[in-house]
């Protein structure tokens, strides 16, 4: 069975055996997406996402940015042109890194297992490296007062707390809670007038998320050295965001966790978990095969005008072309180059079908296949 008549993963993705902020976030928002993505289909490891060109590009360029906006923190926010900032460079391996990423990702998308046109990066690696100079040199302020001297990085979490007495500042620390199965690695963790700072580079814009993870952050200092962080801090290239912390709040979070963690884990044990239908189905790389967020979707995707629609094969019209129905009752003329119709799935009159990025003509009443367009088999039309 090919991947586009796969109804569902041929195994289920287990849970999480130790959490993170970020997969904490991401099951809360939608536990059935989270599945989804990580379950083997077929062939694939993974659900086979569909890798768009400019967004890699953009992916390499902040991957690029955030590891030299840590290696940047950890020695202090040195200078343009500072031996330390020489040294960030290297630590971040910032530009031999642009050259390695655009042939892995060149060679990547030749041989993606998902059909339509050669997908290939448009930007050079010289043209990404230019991209990311010019954005962090205008958003980077060296020598902020709250990161002042370089932290070391640390291995183990051992007598993490005398550690950070004697080297005033650490790096890239992985903890994990004593009792929860919650796990955090920090950025920096520093010592200011004997307080302890808890700092997250970030090359993003502010979100409420980063304070929610941050605080997470602090609770697992707190259970695993034994010391309170008086602050936390998101440094962004062109400032920082701080919050003082308290133990009645962090106390909270840590509740908050011990509730979270065993409903969402329970969640992932359905199959197919729970889906949270909402505004991002618009884009999920797996709204094909998820019914509630299918229908979300489609309406979103209609009212911007995007080709995705689901359809009943009515009546096959050769090789360029089928006759199907909307869910609506309307008729709608599907139309492809033969070349294009090669690459479909068997389009058997009554089966429901899915078509991704097809493109409307006609007010709607035509839907013309394109290269990159794909049509997911649903093996009946889901309920409503």
């Amino acid at each position: 069975m090919s991947f586009y008549e796969l109804q569902g993963p041929t195994a289920w993705a287990d849970p999480p055996s130790m959490w993170s902020s970020t997969s904490l976030d991401d099951v809360e928002a939608c536990p059935r997406r989270w599945q989804l993505l990580r379950s083997r289909w077929g062939d694939f490891d993974r659900f086979p996402v569909r890798p768009h060109p400019a967004a890699i590009e953009g992916q390499i360029v902040h991957e690029a940015l955030d590891r030299l906006t840590r290696a940047c923190g950890q020695r202090g926010n040195p200078a343009f042109g500072s031996a330390d900032f020489a040294a960030a460079l290297i630590d971040a391996d910032f530009f031999p890194s642009f050259a390695r990423s655009v042939a892995e990702w060149q060679s990547r998308l030749a041989a993606h297992p998902r059909p339509g046109p050669a997908f290939r990066l448009r930007a050079s690696a010289e043209e990404l490296a230019n991209r990311a100079v010019r954005m962090f040199r205008e958003q980077y302020k060296p020598g902020e007062d709250s990161v002042s001297q370089a932290a070391e990085p640390v291995s183990a979490a051992d007598g993490i707390g005398a550690l950070l007495r004697r080297k005033r500042a650490l790096s890239e620390v992985r903890l994990e809670h004593p009792t929860l199965p919650f796990i955090g690695v920090l950025d920096r963790v520093q010592l200011v007038s004997e307080s302890v700072e808890i700092v997250d580079f970030k090359t993003g814009r502010p979100s409420a998320k980063h304070h929610q993870q941050l605080l997470r952050y602090a609770l697992l200092w707190w259970r695993v050295a034994g010391d309170l962080p008086v602050r936390v801090i998101a440094q962004y290239l062109d400032g920082i965001e701080s919050w003082p912390v308290k133990d009645a709040p962090l106390a909270e979070v840590e509740a908050d966790l011990a509730t979270k963690l065993p409903v969402l884990a329970g969640a992932l044990l359905d199959h197919p978990a729970p889906a949270k239908a909402g505004a991002g189905c618009l884009v999920c790389p797996v709204r094909a095969r998820c019914d509630p967020g299918w229908a979300v979707g489609e309406e979103a995707a209609r009212l911007d005008g995007r080709g995705d629609a689901e359809l009943v094969v009515t009546a096959k019209a050769g090789e360029y072309g089928f006759l199907g129905r909307s869910g609506a009752g309307a008729e709608v003329a599907v139309t492809y180059d033969a070349a294009v119709g090669r690459l479909l799935p068997p389009l058997v009159d009554g089966r429901t079908v899915r078509i991704l990025e097809g493109v409307w003509k006609e007010r709607e009443s035509q839907l013309e296949i394109k290269t990159w367009t794909e049509i997911f088999v649903v093996a009946a039309a889901p309920a409503r």
